[in-house]
């Protein structure tokens, strides 16, 4: 039997991620406490930062950047990092839980630090029922943006991006690879 050809690869690596991400993220998005339970629940577990290079560099950045914005605009963060393997690879997931003035919300991001590849948009798109608002590509990164979902009430924008390995914009992000994150208004029931 032939190995799969490297398109076919990709799509269904891309398939895997998203349904990673939605396995993960989806079910119980407006509740952070219930976001964490649900992704230990589907085989998510604890994660030393410290661990990896290239997370901690990203936190880093991530949490000065927070820490400046919160001081601006009176806002909490806390986040939780867990890790699982899917297909052999590595893959890291942070749920957040911004609490503001304005607005309370829930974070799901996914990572594939080993990724030398972007994921196919049309798979985001596929589980969001929309098309991407917003695309840009160059030789520094790849990145899409989907606006709010009409199946899932209170997730704002959607977030694809690819930053290839050795690109300039990692020095920005602390990382290479690909992330898929969105953000959701915190539920009532809260």
């Amino acid at each position: 039997m032939s190995a799969a050809s490297p398109a076919v690869a990709e799509a269904d690596w891309s398939t895997s991620f998203v349904d990673t991400f939605q396995s993960a993220c989806v079910p119980e998005r407006t509740s952070y406490e219930r976001t964490l339970s649900h992704a230990r629940g589907v085989g998510w577990s604890a994660f030393d930062i410290t661990e990896h290079a290239e997370f901690s560099a990203m936190m880093e950045i991530v949490e000065e950047a927070v820490e400046a914005d919160g001081e601006d605009m009176d806002m909490t963060f806390e986040s939780e990092t867990l890790a699982r393997h899917v297909e052999g690879r590595p893959l890291h997931l942070v749920v957040s839980l911004v609490e503001s003035e304005y607005l309370d919300t829930v974070g799901c991001y996914l990572y594939d630090f080993d990724a030398d590849a972007p994921i196919q948009t049309s798979v985001v798109s596929n589980l969001l029922g929309v098309k991407p608002a917003q695309m840009h590509r160059d030789e520094t990164i790849e990145s899409a943006v989907w606006g709010p979902p009409p199946s899932m009430p209170g997730t704002l924008d959607t977030y694809l991006t690819y930053i290839p390995p050795g690109s300039a914009v990692a020095n920005l992000t602390g990382f290479d690879g690909v992330v898929l994150k969105f953000t959701t208004s915190v539920g009532e029931e809260n």
